[in-house]
């Protein structure tokens, strides 16, 4: 990924926890920021003790356009933890980090095409900046989204259903663990595969599984976007 010369200070404003684990970290950038929905931002966090994994990150911007305030969501694991997580979770409203400007193509080609989005886990932000954008414009995307999660506790669950209920061309599947969306889940919600755009977000070993998938069941790989997150396992969440 570029990485940007030049860096903006970003004002943590409100941080808000989705579900256990999965905090949102919402910013007022010292300038106006513009992004399309899909596309992320550098954000750059020094603090003591870094360690290998450093003080920068890549993260979607999950909030909307329209909200002008870049939001994050993210994990907090655990165990394994970053240093850059643990710095990134102790911020208190008032803190600043330094960020880039927003890039990306994981954005939508078009609005009247048909697309099955495909998130596990937290791969969810990219697809929630979309549709709050869409529900917002009043835009009836033709969507199915595949929805992999740890179990019933997703993140932004009832926004995602609200949505859907505004827009009947938006069809929610959620698949919760032991079970995983593979060649067969497709196939279940996705009857027709020569027509939507399919686009993938969550961990890197899954969103590369799928997109191997999908080829070998016929899907042309122009019609496959990706968008990965390094550093997370495999499973959906």
């Amino acid at each position: 990924m570029q990485v940007y010369t030049e860096l903006m200070k970003f004002k943590l404003i409100e941080k808000r926890n989705e579900v256990p684990n999965v905090t949102s970290f919402i910013f007022q950038p010292e300038a106006p920021v513009q992004w399309q929905a899909g596309q992320y931002i550098h954000y750059m966090l020094p603090h003591e003790s870094v360690d290998d994994r450093g003080a920068e990150r890549w993260f979607t911007v999950a909030s909307a356009p329209y909200e002008t305030t870049p939001m994050i969501t993210t994990r907090h694991a655990s165990e394994h933890g970053s240093s850059f997580k643990e710095k990134l979770f102790s911020l208190e409203a008032g803190d600043n980090v330094e960020a880039g400007m927003p890039e990306g193509d994981f954005v939508l080609e078009a609005t009247d095409r048909a697309y099955v989005f495909i998130a596990g886990g937290i791969g969810i932000t990219p697809f929630h900046s979309i549709l709050k954008q869409a529900d917002h414009d009043g835009t009836k995307l033709n969507v199915t989204l595949l929805y992999g999660n740890r179990d019933k506790q997703a993140p932004y669950k009832a926004e995602l259903e609200a949505f859907a209920e505004r827009n009947p061309n938006l069809k929610i599947q959620y698949i919760l663990s032991p079970q995983v969306i593979d060649e067969a889940v497709v196939r279940q919600y996705v009857p027709d595969l020569s027509a939507p755009l399919f686009y993938l977000s969550g961990p890197e070993p899954m969103v590369k599984g799928l997109a191997q998938t999908l080829e070998s069941m016929g899907v042309a790989p122009e019609r496959i976007k990706l968008d990965d997150f390094p550093g997370y396992e495999a499973h959906q969440g």
